[in-house]
């Protein structure tokens, strides 16, 4: 598995996921990732685990937060789409 790569087990279901980008708000690690095989895009946030090993995912609750995703991942894709036009020129 590579490195932007997780698998997200939910409901006894396993999910390959590829991590698009992170960012830390207000003292939170944040997640967007993609699922692989339905292409749909979502967020979580990251609890690192002390010991450093892998840390766990937890949702995402209040509407604050979401909209806080949603316009980072808003300027994510105007970035990439701003890098692909200048390649082109």
């Amino acid at each position: 598995m590579k490195e932007n790569e997780l698998i997200i087990v939910s409901d006894d279901k396993e999910e390959k996921v590829t991590i698009l980008f992170t960012f830390t708000e207000k003292n939170k690690n944040y997640v967007v990732f993609e699922f692989d095989e339905s292409e749909e895009v979502s967020a979580a946030i990251y609890e690192p685990l002390e010991s450093g090993e892998v840390g766990t995912l937890s949702d995402i609750t209040t509407d604050e937060e979401w909209d806080l995703v949603e316009r980072i991942f808003e300027q994510y894709e105007k970035d990439l789409e701003d890098a692909s036009d200048e390649e082109t020129d």
